[in-house]
């Protein structure tokens, strides 16, 4: 699993970026948050990816850290 944290999120548009524990970039939409609210500084698990604008790694399925406690 990708684990990473919520590092930018624009509610207008419903777009975000995540950086992974390795370091890299994710970008993700409101979509891929099913029941959540994306927060900045949130801990995330990235469940899955598929290939974005211009080849970029996209999540497009994201939940809060499970290993984080409520």
């Amino acid at each position: 699993m990708l684990y990473g944290r919520i590092t930018k999120f624009d509610a207008a548009d419903g777009l975000g970026t995540v950086i992974l524990d390795d370091g890299r970039e994710i970008r993700f939409s409101l979509t891929a948050c099913g029941y959540f609210r994306p927060e900045v500084g949130k801990k995330v698990r990235v469940i899955s990816l598929t290939e974005g604008y211009g080849g970029q790694p996209k999540a497009t399925l994201i939940e809060p850290d499970p290993r984080v406690g409520s």
